[in-house]
């Protein structure tokens, strides 16, 4: 059995600097639990530039330009101190933070061994919509996976977790304890037509990817503190953000969940105990990477065929003449 933990807490909203210190904190809670993989929800240090959502651009940059000030480096001193407090913890940690190469800044994950290094670094794939104004995109090399002593480790951020291409190339590579990071589901909460951004909605991705996969998932989210809130309005009243947002999670791999809800505006660790063999179990019925699997029919339908296969020839069908460039 391996103890693992998905974090619900708030970042000091725009603060690399206020954020590490809770970061080690929390490692450190984690490592007197025995905790033995901590992870951090989408850009939990300095936190999720909520702004970008609620304002014209130009209107939000003061909250771009603070957010790329307290974006941090792989080889920086904020990463080497986490990597130091995760050793003095002996747990592994996944973190999410906005991530600083030269004159860009990217929604990335790291996870940090319990040795201190950090072994594995990606970027998201795709920013979703209002984030491509401040993130640029990873490369298609960020499907990866870690493995350790207590299982194959991999994560995507938010909406990474909803692509089916995405899914399928983390379940090929024998992924067995998913990291989904989330932000605060906060924003919009309570607006019919965001409830595609809500708490329930999303939370439900991460079971479903558990149920998909035959895996676990470690779903990781921030808090928006009423005290944030004035910021990430700009002091405009009426805006469809609240306080709370919190929705933490452990899944099985039969999509069962693990973990009790934790209060939407509390700080917390979402702890479980997990054991692999049950990742057999769930295999049994169903691999989405083995004998569950039908390449052939992605190839089937890739290369043209939208229906049964006597239903067109290839050169007739909407698919193939998308590929060629004669579709509209």
């Amino acid at each position: 059995m391996t103890k693992v933990a998905a974090v619900q807490a708030a970042p000091v909203w725009m603060d690399a600097q206020g954020t590490l210190d809770k970061t080690i904190a929390l490692i450190e809670e984690a490592g007197k639990q025995d905790v033995k993989l901590i992870a951090f929800g989408e850009v939990w240090l300095p936190g999720y530039p909520f702004t970008i959502w609620l304002q014209p651009p130009m209107v939000a940059m003061d909250i771009v330009m603070k957010h790329r000030m307290n974006a941090i480096t792989v080889d920086g001193p904020e990463m080497q101190a986490i990597c130091d407090a995760a050793k003095r913890a002996d747990t592994y940690v996944m973190l999410g933070f906005a991530e600083r190469d030269r004159g860009s800044i990217f929604c990335s994950q790291a996870l940090i061994s319990d040795q201190g290094e950090v072994v594995m670094t990606r970027r998201k794939l795709r920013p979703t919509h209002m984030e491509r104004t401040v993130w640029g995109e990873g490369p298609v090399t960020d499907i990866k996976i870690v493995e350790t002593d207590f299982g194959k480790v991999g994560g995507l951020c938010c909406w990474e977790n909803i692509q089916p291409i995405n899914r399928q190339g983390m379940y090929q590579l024998g992924e067995q304890i998913h990291v989904a990071c989330w932000p605060s589901f906060g924003m919009f909460k309570g607006v019919r037509q965001a409830y595609s951004l809500s708490a329930e909605a999303n939370t439900v991705e991460s079971q479903s990817y558990a149920l998909q996969g035959g895996c676990f998932v470690l779903a990781a989210n921030s808090i928006i503190t009423e005290e944030s809130l004035e910021e990430i309005t700009m002091g405009t009243e009426g805006l469809p953000v609240f306080a709370g947002g919190g929705s933490a999670a452990v899944f099985g791999p039969d999509g069962y969940r693990l973990t009790d809800p934790i209060d939407e505006h509390t700080d917390g660790l979402a702890i479980a105990d997990i054991d692999l063999m049950m990742i057999e179990g769930a295999k049994v019925f169903a691999d989405p990477a083995g004998h569950y699997y039908r390449p052939d029919v992605a190839r089937h339908v890739l290369e043209g065929y939208a229906g049964p296969a006597s239903a067109n020839p290839p050169e007739e069908t909407p698919v193939l003449k998308a590929i060629d460039g004669d579709a509209a």
